[in-house]
């Protein structure tokens, strides 16, 4: 089967699959939908051979979260959206736990900015999206698509461009939940500046970089951040993935 057919095929099968799963138990969904529509679900996580904190979010530790904060007052972030994959779950699980809350998506839809140069001078194994316009393969209007055939354009608010202008814009509010996996030192920095003060007492941030090799900068960043306060990064692993987060006392 040519290239071409499929990607017709697969334009075909998107919107029916999404119609026909999104109503449904996200432990319900076969993997080769959660793939096709690219949703993070339990399914298509593919468990390490070796415990190690390298590589990309993992959906159990993120729902094993959720579930922790539920009852804690606040609204759900993630830093770091690209293609929607974790956030759309994110907004999925909450509206099939019958949450009141309101996930919030943050991310320039542009690739990283100049400031990874800082990065790129702090070494660590090579990682072709370090540069400038690293993750910029996404698109606004992509994850936008993808949050509408899932039905979670009210659940859900993307707020596109840097952290550095958006943040500030925000209405005040409280902060349950926050999953930060923005890569680079000073979006780490920016992030954990703005969520730390509002986020509730109990409430967690997720670090998806932290002592992940090729990005440095997320642990100086946190490091310098956290050494005047009482939380330190606790680890936590599911299926071999290793993240760290903090628990706000």
């Amino acid at each position: 089967m040519g290239d071409q057919l499929k990607a017709i095929l697969r334009k075909v099968a998107r919107p029916l699959a999404a119609t026909y799963y999104r109503n449904r138990p996200l432990d319900a969904w076969p993997a080769r939908v959660a793939d096709l529509l690219e949703i993070k679900t339990r399914q298509n996580v593919s468990p390490k051979a070796t415990e190690s904190p390298d590589g990309g979010s993992n959906i159990n530790i993120i729902f094993e979260l959720l579930e922790q904060t539920a009852p804690i007052p606040g609204d759900v972030a993630e830093c770091g959206v690209f293609k929607g994959a974790s956030l759309a779950a994110t907004g999925l699980w909450l509206r099939q736990s019958q949450s009141d809350k309101h996930a919030w998506g943050f991310d320039s839809f542009e690739g990283f900015d100049d400031s990874v140069a800082l990065d790129v001078a702090l070494g660590g194994p090579a990682n072709s999206e370090r540069k400038v316009g690293g993750f910029a393969g996404t698109s606004l209007g992509h994850v936008r698509s993808k949050l509408a055939l899932l039905g979670l354009r009210q659940r859900i608010t993307l707020v596109p461009g840097y952290f550095s202008d958006t943040l500030a814009t925000i209405d005040e509010r409280a902060w349950s939940f926050v999953h930060l996996d923005c890569d680079i030192h000073d979006s780490y920095l920016q992030t954990l500046d703005y969520f730390y003060p509002r986020l509730s007492p109990g409430g967690i941030i997720l670090f998806d970089e932290y002592d992940d090799p090729p990005w440095p900068g997320c642990n100086l960043a946190i490091d310098n951040f956290l050494s005047d306060k009482p939380e330190k990064p606790i680890r936590i692993s599911r299926d071999n993935y290793i993240k760290s987060y903090i628990r706000k006392m």
